[in-house]
């Protein structure tokens, strides 16, 4: 447990993959993995990357969904660096692999007792609870 405490001191806000581990820390770091994983879809996408090379195309196919759908996932998923693209030779041009990222992710919600003290000071709303109020205004 004496690891454990010696890690969370040194933590740094963002996303980075140590092993087969990726950590998160920080409110928009961590809004932007559950964000991607908030989706079935996209969780089946991340299933079925651990199966072997699967292709947009692939994706597709396996969960009966448009290739223009599954580009969309696949692209919020790599934006929260939950897998990287891989280009390949295809049977016309180039084919777009996703591979996964990391086995695990750890989502470290401890550092942000004191993340939220300094955003408290900056804006006593958050932005998108402020965009909500003045909807409803």
């Amino acid at each position: 447990m004496g690891g454990e405490a010696q890690k969370e001191t040194k933590l740094r806000r963002g996303i980075w993959i140590e092993g087969d581990t990726m950590y998160v820390v920080g409110e928009e770091f961590i809004e932007k993995v559950a964000g991607a994983l908030a989706s079935i879809t996209r969780l089946r996408i991340i299933g079925l990357t651990y199966k072997g090379d699967m292709g947009i195309e692939d994706l597709a196919q396996q969960l009966n969904l448009s290739k223009a759908n599954i580009s969309t996932h696949v692209k919020r998923l790599e934006d929260a660096s939950l897998v990287r693209a891989m280009y390949v030779p295809g049977q016309r041009g180039v084919k777009k692999i996703a591979k996964p990222t990391a086995k695990q992710v750890v989502i470290v919600l401890s550092a942000l007792a004191d993340e939220v003290e300094e955003r408290m000071k900056e804006s006593v709303v958050p932005p998108e609870e402020e965009e909500e109020s003045e909807i409803t205004s």
